[in-house]
């Protein structure tokens, strides 16, 4: 079987959550014998493959035209939407010309959704959304995002060794309005327990925001390399992502899978992926921000959402679970 990956052109100069879930699916469905190549351009030649699958609906432009040159060609079309309604987000962030564009996108969005043959949910509320948005009835499966078991595997006292401190609050995150990076520096202003940030910045304005608040508690971890995330996790105590929405935040998954206790944003579908066994906070309220994240500080660690992570989202599991969807469309 031969499938072909098409995504942004910049899913690795400009690296998010599709860019991870993109390339570790990739990863294991070579594992299992899945002939993957990865194509950005929405004119490629169409003909030696069996299925075409296609991610991201939030940056529409580009799958648009994907969707567009795969159905004229009578591919079997298959999309990981990595979708929310980000209007909301956009009003309460004071982002205008963001909201015009992404009404401006609404019918690309909703011709992808009822021209693919089937889309890959992460959970049960991503499919409901798109659902009731786009009055779509395309057949879809639940299939969950996933996580690497190495971050199980770091080593203890990484950032003590560096920089003097352990058992901190760690956020791991592009620096960026979205994650709310501001809020958990502004909600521990009077604290002396350290705070540690790690994460890419997508916005340079942003991040001057961030550090002109922050106190002596903060530390900005910079150029770090993902290898060196299992041990940065490893000693911290809890990890918070406080973000004005997460569908559902990988980090969450990595944290969790790394032994930290999670606190995360109300708003999204965290809940839906992690269930009770994180801790949840108003991104809107500093006092919300701080008490749940000191409620999981002072909280024991146990290993009961790792253990759970490990059974349910693994990225060999999801990526066994996807091949069985592409047996299941190139057979009708």
């Amino acid at each position: 079987m031969k499938v072909l990956f098409q995504i942004r052109k910049d899913y690795l100069n400009n690296p998010a959550g599709d860019t991870i879930i993109f390339n570790n699916l990739r990863k294991n469905l070579i594992q299992l014998g899945v002939k993957v190549d990865i194509c950005t351009d929405c004119n490629i030649n169409l003909q030696k493959y069996d299925v075409i699958h296609i991610f991201n609906t939030i940056r529409v432009l580009e799958t648009y035209e994907f969707m567009k040159h795969a159905k004229k060609n009578e591919k079997k079309i298959i999309l990981t939407p990595i979708y929310w309604d980000l209007k909301e987000y956009f009003k309460v962030t004071g982002q205008s010309e963001k909201i015009k564009f992404w009404e401006m996108s609404e019918r690309k969005r909703e011709f992808i959704f009822k021209n693919c043959d089937i889309y890959l949910p992460h959970c049960r509320e991503e499919a409901e959304s798109i659902t009731k948005k786009y009055h779509c009835n395309t057949p879809y499966k639940v299939i969950p995002y996933g996580t690497d078991k190495n971050f199980s595997k770091g080593q203890n006292h990484y950032l003590k060794q560096k920089y003097g401190i352990d058992d901190y609050i760690l956020c791991v995150g592009r620096i960026h309005i979205q994650k709310n990076q501001l809020g958990l520096i502004k909600a521990f202003q009077r604290e002396k327990v350290p705070i540690v940030l790690v994460g890419g910045v997508n916005d340079d304005q942003y991040l001057r925001r961030c550090m002109k608040e922050a106190g002596e508690n903060i530390y900005f971890i910079k150029n770090t390399h993902r290898n060196d995330l299992p041990s940065i996790y490893k000693s911290a105590k809890v990890h918070v992502l406080p973000s004005f929405l997460e569908y559902p935040g990988l980090v969450n998954l990595e944290a969790a899978v790394a032994g930290c206790n999670i606190v995360t944003t109300q708003i999204g579908t965290a809940k839906s992926v992690l269930r009770d066994f994180a801790v949840y906070c108003n991104p809107y309220e500093k006092k919300s921000i701080y008490e749940q994240t000191m409620k999981a500080y002072e909280k024991k660690k146990d290993h009961l959402l790792q253990e759970f992570i490990k059974e349910h989202y693994t990225w060999d599991k999801i990526g066994l679970a996807i091949k069985k969807v592409y047996e299941m469309i190139v057979s009708t």
